[in-house]
């Protein structure tokens, strides 16, 4: 079985990614490298953090993972409001 650890944070990357996507569809600048690298950085602390703060012991493969897209996305959304 896959650690707790490595999957929730390959979720909440995953859930950075997806937000910095959507932030570019929505707008007319082409996709940016530094975007993504930007969003990557705290994505993996909040992942690292929530494996760390909330007990996950009775929680599944597939809940894990889907706290995990959602917190990626949340962080990243947070995180690129406050730079504005």
């Amino acid at each position: 079985m896959v650690e707790i650890l490595l999957v929730a944070t390959i979720a909440v990357i995953c859930g950075a990614i997806l937000n910095t996507v959507r932030g570019c569809l929505n707008s007319d600048e082409p996709y940016s490298v530094k975007k993504l690298v930007g969003s990557i950085i705290p994505a993996v602390f909040a992942g690292l953090a929530i494996t760390q703060t909330i007990s996950t012991i009775g929680l599944g493969q597939i809940e894990i993972i889907l706290l995990g897209l959602s917190l990626g996305f949340s962080v990243d959304y947070a995180v690129s409001k406050a730079k504005k």
